[in-house]
């Protein structure tokens, strides 16, 4: 009996100990693994890019793979066109927009095209860190994005991707057209 009720004071405490650390605080925690997580990475990728850019204090990280300098930067409201491979940091690919890749990952699903994906630039319902990391690319430019997980997916996951899971995807911005979807 003793034990019982020192195992149950041992719970309240504990629980009170947790209770007292505000969503706001694990977050935070979480954001700054994320940004070493993305860190580590980077000292660790093999391939070679052309710049590394860090977006503010957003922790986006973006490896231009491929740059363009001529290339039209979008804005706003503007359509980008774009072909992706999202990855864990493992190299396991979850999503593609490339038929090939999707077939060699195992991944390929008949049903749908393989094209390069429309994302109208602060509205499209996509994750955050697209968002944030398209809107520092241009027309022609290819880079690896690493996105902290509260730009992604957070604390809820979706669909076979675990919650507060740093992703990274290879971007490739084919065009960028603006509000009218007229070529630029």
């Amino acid at each position: 009996m003793k034990n019982i009720s020192l195992s149950v004071l041992l719970l309240i405490g504990l629980s009170l100990v947790f209770s007292c650390v505000s969503e706001d605080e694990n977050m935070e925690v979480i954001f700054q693994r994320d940004k070493q997580t993305i860190d580590t990475f980077v000292q660790n990728f093999d391939e070679e890019y052309v710049r590394r850019e860090v977006v503010g204090e957003t922790g986006v990280t973006l490896l231009f793979l491929e740059t363009n300098g001529a290339g039209r930067r979008p804005e706003i409201r503007d359509t980008l066109y774009v072909d992706y491979i999202g990855f864990f940091l493992d190299g396991t690919v979850f999503d593609t927009s490339v038929e090939q890749v999707a077939r060699d990952n195992g991944i390929f699903n008949q049903s749908r095209s393989y094209v390069p994906f429309p994302v109208e630039l602060g509205v499209s319902f996509v994750i955050d860190g697209w968002h944030i990391a398209l809107s520092q690319m241009r027309e022609g430019e290819k880079a690896i994005a690493l996105i902290p997980s509260i730009y992604a997916y957070g604390s809820q996951g979706n669909h076979g991707i675990p919650p507060n899971t740093v992703l990274a995807f290879e971007l490739d911005v084919k065009s960028v057209r603006g509000p009218s979807h007229s070529q630029e």
